[in-house]
């Protein structure tokens, strides 16, 4: 079922059939619905997830508007890492965008399996610096483009989660409003 993020592992460091095994028996797989939350703000997130099917937003609270900062698909392993990495309540919610399948393990197993195999922490390590570099991209993409080059950027890199997600959302991701987005939409289409 996690085959694709498993070749993903294998890119990043040929991994033993046998530390495949363990890590997806490390796994549980359950099913949300539509607008389900697997996080919300105040709570330890506990799991690493890996998306099998739907769609997935992480977004944070900042005067009582929800800003989206960043949008999960399937087989991209993604956690809150602010609360996972420091075992402490974080501001991160995770919601299903649409009905989602996922895979999930919980943090004390994967910590185990990281000590019984120095390849999957390796792996691990590598997925982490991903992570947190496509999170510095965002941040510079808020910071150094306006509105209009980030929308752009936004549609040719993610084309997709234009059919797939609320124009609420994308225009809390660019950092913009929903008027401004719709303007930017409008000029374009022109």
């Amino acid at each position: 079922m996690l085959q694709p993020f498993y070749n993903y592992m294998n890119d990043i460091r040929k991994m033993d059939a046998d530390v495949i095994r363990r890590f997806d028996e490390g796994c549980e797989y359950i099913d949300v619905a539509r607008n389900e939350y697997l996080l919300r703000d105040g709570e330890v997130c506990n799991y690493l997830y890996i998306i099998t099917e739907g769609l997935v937003r992480m977004y944070y609270i900042k005067e009582d508007e929800e800003i989206s900062s960043m949008f999960l698909e399937p087989f991209a392993p993604f956690t809150a890492p602010d609360s996972f990495y420091s075992r402490k309540p974080g501001y991160m919610c995770l919601q299903a965008v649409v009905p989602t399948q996922l895979a999930r393990i919980h943090y004390n197993r994967l910590q185990q399996l990281y000590d019984l195999y120095p390849d999957l922490n390796y792996v691990g390590r590598v997925i982490t610096e991903r992570y947190f570099v496509k999170s510095e991209e965002r941040l510079q993409l808020l910071r150094k483009q306006s509105a209009e080059e980030r929308y752009q950027y936004f549609a040719e890199a993610y084309p997709e989660l234009l059919l797939k997600m609320p124009l609420k959302y994308i225009a809390s991701y660019l950092g913009i409003t929903n008027e401004t987005l719709s303007r930017i939409r409008n000029k374009i289409r022109k």
